[in-house]
């Protein structure tokens, strides 16, 4: 910590303290731990001191028994443990680790191991990173207190290689249940493989490898593609025997992706290994065949099925004729091929069912069938097998739903609820003709999204959704927005499933709220009426309730109750400006205990900002929003709230927020309430981070009317903020921040503080001392500056803008003279000499031989001196146009003042003085010195008093 950073604000003597502390951290920054390049990250670490696995998950794999106990075993330990070094002579510089590094390395394991039960990801993640940074600590420890090299895998930390483990697994099974790995998780996953080997010093195990395989296969966009992992894993570990598992992995990776010919490839690769091969794989390679139009190869695998997986030959043909399903459905063109061999797959799966009357039960059977009879037939054959087929206890509701979602264009032809009603008894009493079949809400959401034209034939989906005809945000498809007739009807229909005793669940309200929100003059008193009929009904339910009108079947995600849900009547708050609806709307989301994703919390108070008209609306919304709870993506409560990255965000948002034209467009942020932000931000336990406080310093300086309250108060926090360790650019930051608000005391007291500290400095430290020099004529000042700057190792930090600002010190002053003297002297020479001196010249010129300050003297006065970057090298347009701009000035002046004395002098005498001004003296010794510069400046000055 600086002293200018602790109070008295006025000049600061040297900190003794803060030099023996410099000292401190120079010396701990003498090392750094490396940490594993990504480049290694498949590669085994074959060293023969790398840790034994003890596991006896390792040792099953790697065929190792143990060994007979022998009388000198002791004698021998060396050969059988990895982790033993051989016997040496004892030595007093064995490594240690100081009990306090030992304790907190203990503690961030112990950490490590209780965010891994509770198996939450972002808590294993975070733990982890922390163990990470304990391993650091606790290794640069113990090789300071060596005299000899430690290495990696010998410092002792207290970490088992079961852990590390237990971690990937459950983070790999977390992405199973998800469907898909997120690329943080990908990242720590891989993470964690690599320090197993080359920070903590363990063996690779296959389990590891199969592990690893799983996160290609998992994540959507891996940075490898899983065959080309495969193979490198198994180059990389040429002892690793991939089973029937791995390979079945990544060829259920690429049947997936309807990559057939990889697929078959990779399958009569591992044929050729001999690899035994397993029932699961044989399944997943029928339904490949199957699409490939191999029937004959299919039906011979699938007879190779063991007795047990009977009953998984007809799942393959049923995953088959679902998979041809969908690509004809998505399909425009009518495929003969396609529907040839639908037609067959279909036949033979309605053979299996009628040969079998314990796989006539089979209902996924019976549904893939179904749909491929409306898609060749049409929906009315469908519903009449289905009629055939009935029995009790066979169809349920989801049947229901399903055949309702082949009637797409009845669907799309419904005209009033009535119609509606009369579709959903056709085909309740073709397949429920007692009607046993309790109609639930998912039902009647495909007859409301039919009312208000929004289904198509994209609802043929495998899964059994009818999410395919909507956007990603959840908003209505682009067939078009509903007339008002048709948000009626569907309101009536909802009115009548309401009186049912139909609970308004998010799947049911959702579409007509939708639609009363993205209508061309969006209705809220109507979306409010069905947020507050929903959230009644949540908050009047008890779980016991809700979890016994909860049916069997696994609803989709999007009937949980989430922001989400009501987010169509957020955005149409901010569509109409009507801030209060939507503050309204969040305190109601509040009371019912509501909960919000991280990141939709972020992007729905970017999108209220936008709406706010003043700064205490502004930070209301943040105030609202942030009292609301955390949930994760898949709905799970969590106490973490926004990260870092969230808060340096919403910081970045109020900064740059704007308002309508008025009282409050010039006017900054209160301080009070920005750095309140930060105030969460650290209670959070997210530290602020220098560059955080340099953005609010820089935002209360360059603002249109600089705030004095918001730099003191924001220095103030910097103050009490006892574990920051300023940089540079913070203290230049605030350095700027006093200068801009008129506090050159306080500029100074930091400026003498950097120097009685031999702090480092740059060529903005210098900018800004000499701007508030030269706007408060302490000229003496910044000459002691300079003249500091010459006897001691800072001459560097005299920059371009540097001596830009130096020579507009001297102009300030009134040294304009001396200033275009240091311009076309010493400014030249040093930059050159710096130039030369980093072998920083442009190879045009530096090609020429030798170079000197006087060589590019001589060159600069014909054509400018460039730099490897293009940039002017000396005094360029900038540094001639600020001295002009002050002889204009001065001449102005001298020309008042003249004319003022020679009140009775002829026309021409002003003339004449004005000839022999300083503006024209330096113009012409521009053209002289300067000719390449001289068409770009010499307008300047001639019209415009200043």
């Amino acid at each position: 910590m600086l002293p200018f950073l602790i109070p008295p604000s006025a000049l600061v003597r040297a900190s003794s303290h803060l030099a023996r502390r410099t000292q401190i951290r120079s010396k701990q920054q003498a090392y750094r731990l490396g940490r594993p390049s990504s480049s290694s990250a498949l590669i085994q670490n074959d060293s023969p001191t790398a840790r034994h696995d003890r596991d006896l998950e390792d040792r099953h794999e790697a065929g190792v028994t143990p060994a007979r106990r022998h009388r000198d075993r002791e004698a021998f330990s060396h050969f059988f443990d990895r982790r033993a070094p051989p016997p040496t002579a004892p030595t007093s510089s064995k490594p240690k680790v100081s009990h306090e590094i030992s304790a907190a390395s203990c503690r961030a394991v112990d950490a490590f191991r209780k965010a891994i039960s509770i198996c939450e990801p972002a808590a294993i993640i975070e733990a982890y990173q922390l163990v990470i940074q304990a391993h650091h600590r606790h290794a640069q420890d113990v090789r300071n207190s060596s005299s000899r090299d430690v290495d990696p895998f010998d410092i002792g930390f207290p970490i088992h290689k079961t852990d590390i483990q237990k971690a990937v697994h459950r983070l790999v099974k977390h992405a199973q249940r998800e469907g898909i790995m997120p690329p943080h998780i990908y990242e720590a996953c891989h993470q964690m493989f690599r320090d197993m080997t080359q920070l903590f010093g363990f063996r690779i195990a296959s389990t590891d490898l199969h592990r690893n395989l799983q996160t290609y296969c998992l994540v959507q966009e891996p940075t490898l593609h899983p065959c080309q992992a495969f193979e490198k894993l198994r180059a990389s570990h040429p002892c690793w025997k991939p089973n029937s598992s791995e390979f079945g992995m990544v060829i259920a990776y690429l049947e997936q992706h309807h990559s057939y010919g990889e697929a078959l490839e990779l399958w009569n690769e591992m044929l050729r290994l001999g690899v035994e091969v397993w029932d699961p794989l044989r399944d997943t390679m029928t339904q490949i065949l199957r699409a490939l139009n191999n029937t004959a190869e299919a039906d011979s695998l699938r007879q190779q099925l063991s007795p047990d997986e009977a009953h998984s030959g007809i799942d393959a043909l049923t995953s088959t004729v679902e998979e041809l399903c969908r690509i004809a459905a998505a399909s425009k063109r009518v495929d003969p091929k396609l529907m040839t061999k639908l037609r067959t797959h279909a036949t033979d799966l309605r053979k299996a069912l009628d040969s079998n009357p314990q796989l006539a039960t089979d209902v996924s059977a019976w549904h893939a069938l179904l749909r491929c009879q409306a898609i060749v037939a049409g929906p009315a054959l469908a519903l009449q097998t289905a009629k055939q087929a009935a029995r009790p206890g066979l169809f349920d509701n989801g049947t229901l739903c399903m055949l309702l979602r082949l009637h797409v264009d009845e669907l799309n032809d419904l005209q009033s609820s009535d119609d509606a009603l009369d579709l959903l008894d056709r085909v309740q009493s073709a397949i429920d003709p007692k009607r046993t079949i309790q109609l639930d809400d998912q039902c009647y959401y495909i007859l409301m999204l039919g009312l208000l034209n929004t289904t198509s034939s994209e609802a043929f989906s495998q899964d059994g959704n009818l999410f395919a005809d909507r956007d990603s945000d959840g908003s209505l498809s682009t067939h078009g927005l509903p007339s008002p007739n048709q948000v009626r009807e569907a309101q009536l229909l909802f009115d009548y499933v309401r009186a049912l005793g139909v609970a308004p669940t998010p799947l049911l309200v959702k579409p007509l709220l939708t639609a009363y929100c993205e209508a061309f003059l969006p209705s809220l008193p109507s979306a409010m009426k069905l947020v507050q009929d929903l959230l009644d009904h949540e908050t009047s339910s008890s779980p016991s309730t809700r979890q016994t009108a909860t049916s069997a079947r696994c609803r989709s995600r999007t009937s949980a109750i989430g922001i989400s849900t009501f987010r169509p009547v957020l955005d149409a708050c901010i569509k109409l400006w009507d801030l209060a609806c939507a503050r309204d709307l969040l305190s109601r989301l509040h009371e019912a205990g509501i909960a919000i994703e991280r990141a939709q919390n972020i992007d729905l108070m970017r999108d209220l900002f936008s709406i706010t008209t003043s700064w205490p609306e502004a930070f209301s919304v943040y105030r609202t929003l942030s009292r609301f709870a955390t949930s994760t993506s898949s709905g799970a409560r969590t106490a973490q709230g926004l990260d870092k990255s969230d808060y340096i965000s919403l910081l970045q948002s109020l900064r740059t927020l704007t308002f309508p034209e008025g009282t409050h467009t010039n006017i900054p942020a209160p301080p009070e309430d920005l750095l309140g932000i930060v105030q969460d931000m650290r209670a959070a336990g997210h530290r602020p981070s220098c560059a955080v406080y340099t953005s609010i310093l820089d935002y209360y300086a360059k603002s249109a009317q600089p705030s004095f309250l918001g730099v003191r108060m924001t220095h103030d926090m910097l103050k009490r903020d006892e574990g920051l360790e300023p940089d540079l650019p913070l203290i230049n930051a605030l350095m700027n921040a006093y200068n801009r608000a008129d506090e050159p005391a306080m500029v100074l007291a930091i400026w003498d503080s950097l120097m009685a500290t031999r702090q480092e400095i740059d060529g903005v430290t210098l900018s800004v001392f000499f701007d508030t020099a030269g706007r408060h004529g302490l000229l003496s000042l910044a000459r002691k500056a300079v003249g500091t700057l010459r006897t001691i190792e800072h001459q560097g930090a005299m920059t371009k803008g540097a001596w830009d600002s130096w020579l507009e010190c001297l102009a300030r002053c009134g040294r304009l003279e001396e200033a275009i003297e240091v311009a076309f002297g010493e400014m030249r020479n040093a930059l050159f000499r710096q130039a030369i001196d980093a072998h920083d010249v442009d190879e045009a010129v530096a090609g020429e031989g030798a170079l000197t300050v006087t060589l590019l003297t001589v060159k600069s006065t014909q054509a400018p001196v460039k730099d490897r970057h293009g940039q002017v090298v000396g005094p360029d347009a900038k540094t001639m146009g600020t001295l002009l701009r002050f002889a204009a000035r001065e001449r102005d002046r001298r020309q008042k003042r003249l004319l003022g004395v020679l009140s009775g002098s002829t026309p021409d005498d002003p003339s004449r003085a004005r000839g022999t001004s300083i503006w024209h003296t330096l113009r012409a010794r521009i053209r002289e010195q300067l000719s390449w510069l001289y068409p770009h400046v010499k307008h300047i000055g001639e019209d415009t008093l200043l």
